[in-house]
């Protein structure tokens, strides 16, 4: 039994007592000790009723079920007191049978009312019992829809916010799992193709069957050559992928880095008879790391070279952008003179292991990171890249720009 329940209990007989003494002014002492037993008596039955009723509860089936027994034995309780000090102290005989016959319509009434207040209550614990049950079983779209400001509500959204949780965690594992898939996939058709021409030109030459050695050696070391590209950018995405950062960010000219992307692509254009001009609007500074912008912005070249067709040329334009809707930047836009990105391709262009062409041959040394690679780049310094709207391959990137001193680049 619990102290602090006989406490409240015997603080509400003394208290009871003590305004019987200023209302009713018992005129003897009989009276006076038979009114503190009338008022003990209940005390003393809820003593003894409340851990029974309380291991009773905890065992029910129904919670609204429980609620009304509990709500049922209080009313009891305290109809059994009020008759008892009625019928000793101030009813007459028929007055106490009247007074009994309204006690018993009172508790008919709770006892309807009762049932009806609790029924909602039993619904959504119950509701809250299916969205558990359905979880369990490995539905994770099981929503309560319980709308309520108690604690049974409270602990509804809480329910409902744990199983979009899981229901988003679970999108997620999904996500990585086909990714996985799509890379080893990916790695080993790429792979294959250059392993194979190597094999052959190699095997070749050492059976004396190559009508000319040098180019068969020389085949294979372009082969070579596109594994090592796919590895680079293997290497190159496992590191963005995991947060990490070569050296910190330092106050740049994003056009200077632009310059020397163009010239160390210039080689590459010029084997696919690809020509290169960079259009810039002055330095345009950004606070950004070098080494990862001249990626981002290679990356995007060697794209749009892959994809331009011969004898044409390949644009790069950087700019201030001093939008007066947003925070100030500098946008590098390349553009080829090919045929663009399909339609349907558009909003996957910079998903990892995509390409525009699912049929192109996978001997070119690249597994669809390079537009991946560029934005996850991009957007570790707080910029954008996106697709533009002009005809043909057209990629932007957006970096913050820097508000600098003129005075300390003059």
């Amino acid at each position: 039994m619990s102290w602090r329940l006989l406490l409240w209990l015997g603080a509400l007989v003394i208290g009871a007592v003590v305004l019987a003494e200023l209302l009713l002014e018992p005129p003897t002492t009989n009276e006076r000790w038979h009114l503190i037993a009338v008022l003990a008596a209940p005390a003393v039955v809820a003593a003894a009723l409340v851990p029974m009723l309380r291991r009773w509860v905890s065992s029910r089936a129904s919670v609204a079920g429980a609620a009304l027994v509990v709500g049922l034995c209080s009313l009891t309780l305290g109809a059994v007191t009020t008759s008892a000090a009625s019928n000793a102290m101030f009813l007459s005989d028929h007055d106490y049978r009247l007074f009994l016959v309204v006690l018993v319509l009172s508790c008919g009434i709770a006892l309807v009312v009762g049932s009806q207040l609790t029924h909602p209550l039993a619904r959504d614990i119950a509701a809250l019992g299916l969205v558990a049950q359905r979880v369990a079983g490995g539905d994770l779209t099981a929503r309560s829809g319980i709308t309520r400001n108690d604690e049974v509500g409270r602990t509804a959204e809480a329910v409902d916010r744990m199983v979009g949780s899981l229901q988003a965690a679970a999108d997620e594992r999904e996500r990585l799992t086909s990714a996985r898939q799509l890379l080893f996939i990916g790695i080993g058709h790429d792979l294959r193709t250059p392993l194979a021409a190597m094999r052959a030109a190699i095997e070749s030459v050492q059976d004396g069957v190559a009508p000319d050695p040098a180019r068969y050696l020389s085949a294979a070391i372009g082969e070579l050559d596109n594994v090592q590209a796919l590895l680079n950018q293997l290497v190159e995405f496992a590191r963005i992928e995991s947060g990490q950062r070569v050296t910190k960010g330092e106050v740049v000219s994003i056009t200077e880095i632009a310059h020397e992307a163009v010239e160390a692509m210039t080689p590459l254009a010029a084997r696919r008879l690809v020509s290169l001009q960079i259009t810039a609007d002055g330095p345009c500074q950004a606070n950004a790391n070098a080494l990862d912008v001249g990626r981002a912005i290679r990356n995007l070249l060697e794209n749009a070279i892959r994809h331009s067709p011969s004898e044409r040329t390949v644009s790069v334009f950087v700019a201030d952008d001093p939008a007066d809707d947003r925070p100030a930047g500098v946008q590098v836009t390349v553009r080829d003179q090919g045929e663009g990105f399909p339609a349907a391709f558009r909003e996957h262009a910079f998903d990892p292991f995509t390409r525009a062409d699912s049929a192109r041959t996978a001997h070119s040394g690249h597994a669809g990171l390079g537009l991946a690679i560029a934005r996850a780049l991009v957007q570790q310094h707080g910029g954008r890249a996106w697709l533009g709207h002009e005809p043909g391959g057209d990629v932007r990137l957006w970096f913050p720009a820097m508000v600098l001193d003129p005075k300390e680049y003059t």
